[in-house]
């Protein structure tokens, strides 16, 4: 089995020791012990503080490309672990990542801008905002190079008004925002991994340019899965009165990796989906192929 094709996400909440033993992570919380194959793990999130591990896991964990994730004593993602070596010619694949033209660049972030527009109105669509959705669908249309006139922008500001209300601000502090952040750390640590196995630079981004941010071209590619992230949370928010996110809300945001995902005309788990896409991204932008739509519906 490919890394691409585990499908385990282990979510550590209570005090454990992780070890690595035959192929096999190994927990043991009191005294009781469980075993999971690696080829079968996706990604592990800590969020207790209280987890000691080997390093022999953690070197396990490169060679299997599982990612690692850390949280904060809020519980908020905030550290991420990802194989160091992953293309055997990153040098190359970076030099010529580095070279490509501006044009090339301003070309597929307006594919991206209008991507993203596009799967918004869709969020909208099918939660009963047709006026606002077919908004979205005509700004998508004017989308420039290099989304010049900012539509992104304008777009969200419809947007995240209609779905969560018109008093929502992105800063604050509620159930909303804390589960978009939880979703959002969760794709953003999938792309980073793909960006990495790809050979791509991280920080190299075609539209953020961020010098304080690693992974700038990471937080470029994830613009056209926020939607889906958007749309669970929307889901959930009325059941939830606290800004903190219980155990279930966190399984079932990252339940959202095996939701399906349109990508040129097939479906896909959106784990999968994230690699295939990074795959052409890389391809659109070194060798001028053309980069594929993301979409949650067959249209």
């Amino acid at each position: 089995m490919a890394y691409d094709e585990a499908f385990k996400s282990v979510l550590i909440a209570n005090q454990a020791k992780l070890s690595f033993e035959l192929n096999h992570l190994v927990i043991k919380q009191d005294d009781k012990e469980v075993r999971i194959f690696l080829k079968d793990i996706n990604f592990i999130i800590l969020e207790s503080l209280q987890v000691s591990i080997t390093s022999s896991l953690l070197s396990a964990l490169a060679k299997y490309k599982i990612i690692l994730l850390t949280c904060d004593e809020y519980h908020n993602i905030n550290g991420i672990f990802s194989p160091f070596l992953g293309h055997f010619i990153s040098a190359k694949v970076a030099k010529r990542q580095i070279k490509v033209s501006l044009q090339r660049k301003a070309i597929l972030w307006q594919k991206i801008i209008k991507n993203k527009i596009l799967n918004q109105a869709y969020v909208l669509k099918i939660t009963n905002h047709p006026k606002e959705a077919k908004e979205l669908l005509n700004m998508a249309k004017n989308v420039n190079l290099n989304d010049s006139k900012n539509l992104e922008s304008t777009a969200a500001a419809l947007y995240f008004k209609t779905l969560f209300g018109k008093d929502f601000a992105r800063n604050d502090i509620c159930f909303i925002n804390s589960g978009l952040n939880y979703g959002y750390a969760i794709i953003r640590s999938l792309i980073v991994r793909a960006v990495c196995i790809s050979g791509l630079l991280p920080w190299q981004g075609i539209k953020h340019d961020n010098i304080y941010n690693d992974f700038n071209l990471c937080d470029d590619l994830i613009e056209v899965f926020r939607p889906l992230i958007d749309l669970s949370v929307f889901k959930l928010k009325d059941i939830k009165d606290s800004e903190f996110l219980d155990k279930e809300t966190k399984q079932k945001l990252i339940g959202i990796l095996q939701e399906e995902v349109i990508l040129a005309n097939k479906i896909f788990p959106l784990n999968r989906a994230i690699n295939f896409y990074v795959q052409n991204f890389k391809n659109a932008l070194l060798e001028n192929d053309e980069l594929m739509m993301v979409f949650y519906d067959r249209r």
